[in-house]
């Protein structure tokens, strides 16, 4: 088999458990060949303080109707 049709052909004549089995293999060879996610990002507690106080100030902007 060396066209994508001729996998679909052939995949649709498998059972439905080897078909799962199939999906799974491809969903981990997918998973195998993605580039790694990034590295977390590292916020202060300053910089996290400011962010909840402007949204709080938000907030009460918008429970007031302005």
């Amino acid at each position: 088999m060396k066209t994508l049709a001729e996998i679909e052909s052939a995949v649709e004549e498998l059972p439905p458990a080897q078909r799962t089995e199939l999906l799974l293999f491809v969903a981990q060879s997918l998973r195998e060949v993605q580039a790694p996610l990034p590295e977390p990002r590292d916020f202060s507690d300053e910089q996290l303080r400011t962010w909840m106080d402007e949204d709080e100030a938000a907030m009460r902007r918008f429970q007031a109707g302005a």
